[in-house]
């Protein structure tokens, strides 16, 4: 098991595919399994219009937002652990996207597909 992974979530209060207290639970066990989480429970009061629009489901967070917010502390705690990055790009798939970074002229590029 990889304990270098960062579990970074944003849910809803309202959320009407998964209940808050499930999200929690889950996050409290991962926690207790050793990963680094952290839980962002939102509820009307988040609401900015710009980065949190919504109640729904995935709280119409826009994926660029997201990844300009939490890239760099993610990329702060993991300067601090031992890489284990071969090559200068390491992708993740997600739902029907791909997240690749890719080390370019010492600057770090996100592409989506």
């Amino acid at each position: 098991k990889n304990k270098n992974i960062i579990y970074v979530s944003y849910h809803s209060k309202e959320d009407p595919l998964t209940p808050a207290n499930f999200k929690e639970l889950t996050m409290q066990i991962l926690k207790i399994l050793g990963y680094d989480v952290s839980l962002n429970l939102i509820d009307e009061n988040k609401i900015d219009g710009k980065f949190i629009k919504n109640l729904d489901h995935g709280c119409g967070i826009p994926d660029k937002a997201l990844f300009r917010k939490e890239l760099p502390l993610m990329l702060e705690k993991l300067q601090k652990r031992k890489s284990f990055m071969q090559e200068n790009s390491i992708s993740y798939p997600c739902g029907n996207k791909v997240f690749t970074f890719k080390d370019v002229e010492n600057q770090l590029k996100l592409i989506i597909n």
